[in-house]
């Protein structure tokens, strides 16, 4: 049985919300949806934020604003899976260390609202709400083009290009546990471990990767990613694999990951 699962009746639950987008991001033919979820916008309803909270999504990056400072992290998402996770932070947010955000670990998916989008967890429960209303006052430390709206750019509605279905030829199974790289000497370390707790590491030999993952009965693949080191070695580029696909089945027991249009990334084997 799959694990990081969304059930087939909370994916329908989310593709149904997620057919609409608000009007500040036009979603044209084999877009997703995903793409309206960029903007600037302010957080209510999140456990333990203040109410002058605000985040800004970009294409595969968000910035979470406090009145402490900028905290960063990746996320990804389809149709019907939305991943996020923290990687950075600045201001007096960074005191003590990256700080943990439990309520982005735990987004799975999103829905469209009247007035902005509101983002739930593998239940359907709502986590948080976004709307457009305000920005946050610039910091010494970060650029001051992160307390304004992304631009949308021809880039950025190709990165959302919807995934194409899963090869007949590939199946969908199980991916927890360690995998490591096919084909690869197992001494360069190059590859990785899905947790059954949603977190991932991973190695291309020299440089490691983390970060959140889930998939679903459908074989889509999200993961996010932070900052990683850019030593040249004789491994491969797992991390990058993961950060990068958006599909992932199995050719009996060697599993492939794939990206939005089924071209191979790379194939792993259990280690």
């Amino acid at each position: 049985m799959l694990r990081r699962l969304v059930t087939p009746i909370i994916t329908a639950v989310l593709l149904a919300g997620c057919s609409s987008a608000p009007p500040a991001t036009e979603v044209g033919p084999g877009t997703s949806s995903a793409i309206g979820l960029v903007n600037l916008w302010r957080v209510t309803g999140a456990e333990g934020e203040a109410a002058d909270t605000w985040l800004r999504i970009d294409m595969s990056e968000f910035q979470l604003w406090r009145e402490c400072g900028m905290i960063s992290g990746s996320w990804r998402a389809t149709e019907g899976l939305m991943i996020a996770s923290v990687f950075s932070a600045s201001g007096s947010c960074a005191s003590d260390g990256i700080p943990s955000v439990h309520w982005i670990d735990e987004i799975t998916g999103y829905q469209a609202t009247n007035g902005g989008w509101q983002l739930v967890d593998a239940t359907g429960s709502p986590i948080a709400s976004l709307t457009i209303d305000g920005a946050p006052e610039p910091i010494d430390t970060a650029a001051e083009f992160y307390a304004e709206p992304p631009e949308v750019t021809d880039e950025t509605r190709q990165f959302f290009d919807e995934a194409v279905a899963l090869p007949a030829s590939l199946a969908v199974g199980a991916l927890e546990g360690q995998w490591a790289a096919e084909g690869v000497d197992t001494s360069t370390g190059a590859g990785v471990e899905f947790a059954a707790d949603g977190t991932w590491t991973g190695s291309d030999g020299c440089n490691g990767g983390s970060g959140r993952w889930t998939t679903d009965l459908a074989g889509s693949f999200l993961a996010t990613s932070g900052a990683s080191t850019l030593m040249a070695c004789d491994g491969a580029f797992v991390p990058s694999w993961v950060s990068t696909a958006l599909l992932a089945g199995f050719d009996g027991d060697v599993l492939v990951l794939l990206d939005s249009g089924g071209a191979e990334l790379g194939r792993l084997v259990r280690a």
